[in-house]
């Protein structure tokens, strides 16, 4: 079986914008957010990536992996304006899962990227996977993908996943011979995206008040008195605009970033040059045909034909669309305390 091939990234560097790029080839199955889907654990606990360390898992036991339900817990907000774009999985009446069930790890972003019929796939999923028999998590994931590529008619499987900048070591533990993307951006500019970004400030925001005031102001049962000046981030009581008033420590944001990009970069490093592709997100917005030959040069599925790959490049460059820099407008305060922590990721990069 071809060797999967992972897009590792922070987040807010052109991921999404790479995954809908690899979705339009015919011989690629591009696996959106599947791997953070699954093992992130964004609650309070700080627990970070999870389930890697099991050894032996049955087919079972793998399905109840992928397919664990998560709460919608940013419905309410969403209907207060709220702008989630990352969950793909629209939720209606007819659909099988909805803020009552809550949401399976795998449904919220991967199957609906994959296709637009997720619940179909998902209820094929669910009557292939549970006889998977008993494996490692890699053989267990090898197996998943062979089973998407062939139900896709591709030849190998692409997986992109924000945060993957801090996991990237699990990932060469359980796929030594995967090739593997790093895709890197001015690491200023990721800090200012992630301050645009509702969800996660959101996320930020809730944990932070559950931690100060021992409760959570997602929950509607929570008593809104309790919050104190968390107050508005009860669904009852939701201010989007006190949403936008909240940065995320600039200082705090781009010391994560740096230390993230870095260790990556020097994890991705080691590997045998035929494992790794460097790609710059400035270098796609400027050449996207440039960098997305380069990218499937790298990846060569094996059935695919160079009329394939050509038509390919050009559809998707048509997705790359320009962006300006924004974080030189930010306040002389704020821009200073970006600068100085991510001093050394920016020099690692060459942005300097």
């Amino acid at each position: 079986m071809t060797e999967p091939v992972f897009i590792i990234s922070t987040g807010r560097s052109g991921s999404t914008a790479v995954s809908n790029c690899i979705h339009l080839h015919p011989k690629l199955v591009s696996l959106s957010e599947l791997i953070l889907s699954v093992h992130y654990n964004f609650g309070i606990s700080g627990e970070g990536w999870k389930e890697f360390d099991k050894q032996t898992w049955t087919g079972s036991e793998f399905w109840r992996l992928l397919a664990q339900k998560e709460p919608v817990r940013l419905a309410p907000y969403e209907k207060k304006g709220l702008y989630n774009k990352e969950v793909l999985y629209e939720r209606t009446e007819h659909t099988l899962f909805n803020e009552k069930t809550g949401l399976p790890a795998i449904a919220s972003i991967t199957l609906p990227h994959l296709t637009d019929e997720p619940d179909k796939l998902y209820q094929e999923l669910e009557g292939i996977v549970p006889a998977f028999p008993e494996g490692s998590l890699p053989e267990q994931y090898q197996r998943l993908f062979k089973w998407l590529q062939q139900r896709f008619d591709g030849d190998t499987s692409v997986e992109r996943s924000g945060f993957s900048t801090d996991a990237v070591e699990y990932l060469i533990d359980m796929f030594p011979n995967a090739k593997y993307v790093f895709l890197y951006r001015n690491p200023r500019e990721i800090a200012v995206a992630f301050n645009r970004f509702q969800t996660m400030k959101m996320g930020k925001a809730i944990l932070k008040a559950m931690e100060e005031k021992g409760a959570d102001p997602s929950d509607p049962s929570t008593e809104a008195e309790k919050l104190g000046s968390y107050r508005w981030l009860h669904p009852d009581y939701f201010e989007l605009e006190q949403l936008h008033q909240i940065d995320m420590p600039y200082q705090e944001l781009g010391s994560w970033i740096s230390k993230s990009l870095l260790h990556a970069g020097r994890v991705i490093e080691d590997l045998p040059e035929t494992q790794q592709h460097w790609l710059r997100y400035e270098d796609l917005l400027k050449k996207p045909e440039k960098e997305l030959r380069r990218l499937i040069s790298f990846i060569n599925p094996p059935s695919a034909s160079q009329e394939a790959n050509e038509q390919w490049i050009k559809a998707g460059a048509k997705l790359i669309n320009p962006k300006p820099e924004t974080w030189p407008e930010l306040p002389e305060d704020k821009r200073t305390a970006l600068e100085k922590s991510v001093q050394p990721a920016l020099r690692y990069l060459g942005y300097e």
